[in-house]
């Protein structure tokens, strides 16, 4: 009789295992794990995280513990994300032929996920958690910051502002080297889009290089390198692009017909206070270097033609000014990439950018170098 239950018991569990319906994945790419505290209706789906757009590829349905194993179509590597209904979410990288063992408890998911089987994700997480600290270490100091300047306690705060200071140099430099280090990874894609291309220009044709075995020919790997081309004929040593604007008086005029021995391209706006403030340095370096070969260009992003010519009258802006009065929908901020102003180019008389965005002394003394007086 032992034996006929014992029989009976290993059936049921043989009827039961056929019953479930078996998870097979197109790519070969496996998630399971366990989402701790799912008290069931919690809405759960695996996105696909693309540059404009957000595409749930798969529904996650953990069982009454939490527990689930799904087998998206992952036909190449990609940023993907676990996103439940309260709007909490942690991203991953999935690829083809990948398992990726997730565990986290639903009420904070980002701060208890835990990964295994996916080295991609495991360098993604390796960054987030990086960031993730980065940003909490900067929220606890601007409160106190707040709490001191509410107190009066101006040394504490200027203290506190070297501080905060110190700590994004740091994380600057520890971005840096993440980089660097992983550069074959697709979190270093992640991780390059925090620097500024201005002063990290070589780690984003670096990632681009690294990563073109793996990404190449994807949207990705696509846009990356048509910011690096963007970028690039803006750098030191590039020729600057030729454009025509229009003068205030409404005339035609070219960039290339202006330049001098070395020129200031710079853009500006009446409306940008910081501009407002360096031009009675360009002014200085107009006047001191005008009879050796310099010039300036000054191109405006303004959208009022009488603000701009009252601009140029009240600081005294004697040399040649351009613009389409177009604000940022200038044609000069798509073809340079200007992303702020004030903005410039110092450019040989064949249009070569030997300088950028020089300030105040920083100006002159590069002048001083090119018109050889030091």
């Amino acid at each position: 009789m032992r034996k006929l239950v014992g029989y009976f018991a290993v059936l049921a569990v043989v009827l039961s295992s056929c019953n479930q319906e078996e998870v097979i994945s197109p790519s070969g790419t496996y998630v399971e794990g366990q989402i701790e505290g799912v008290e069931g209706g919690e809405l759960i789906l695996l996105q696909s995280l693309m540059d404009n757009a957000v595409k749930t590829v798969d529904t996650i349905i953990p069982d009454p513990d939490g527990v689930f194993k799904i087998g998206p179509d992952v036909p190449r590597i990609g940023f993907y994300r676990i996103f439940v209904h309260n709007n909490s979410f942690v991203n991953v990288i999935l690829q083809p032929n990948d398992t990726l063992e997730f565990e986290a408890d639903i009420t904070d998911l980002e701060g208890t996920y835990y990964i295994s089987g996916s080295e991609e994700t495991q360098k993604f997480k390796e960054l987030n958690d990086m960031l993730n600290a980065y940003m909490a270490s900067m929220d606890s100091i601007n409160n106190q910051i707040q709490i001191s300047q509410s107190k009066q306690y101006l040394q504490e705060v200027a203290d506190l502002m070297t501080i905060r200071d110190q700590n994004q140099m740091n994380t600057g430099n520890r971005i840096r080297a993440f980089v660097n280090e992983n550069s074959t990874y697709l979190a270093s894609l992640s991780a390059v889009q925090k620097l500024d291309p201005e002063g990290d220009f070589e780690l984003f044709v670096k990632v681009k290089d690294d990563l073109e075995p793996k990404i190449g020919g994807t949207d990705l790997h696509n846009n990356l390198s048509s910011r690096i081309a963007q970028w690039r004929k803006a750098q030191i040593g590039a020729k600057m692009l030729d454009i025509t604007l229009k003068n205030p008086l409404g005339e035609s005029i070219t960039l290339y017909e202006q330049f001098g021995e070395y020129t200031l391209v710079d853009f500006w706006a009446s409306w940008c206070r910081p501009c407002r403030a360096e031009n009675p340095n360009i002014v200085e370096a107009y006047k001191k270097y005008r009879d050796k070969g310099f010039k300036v260009v000054g191109i405006s992003l303004d959208k009022e033609p009488r603000e701009w010519k009252a601009a140029i009258e009240n600081d005294r802006l004697q040399w040649t000014h351009m613009s389409d009065l177009k604000f940022w929908n200038s044609a000069a901020v798509q073809q340079y990439n200007i992303g702020s102003i004030p903005a410039s180019f110092l450019v040989d008389k064949d249009g070569n950018i030997v300088a950028k965005n020089l300030r105040g002394p920083g100006l002159d003394l590069k002048l001083m170098q090119l018109f050889g007086e030091i």
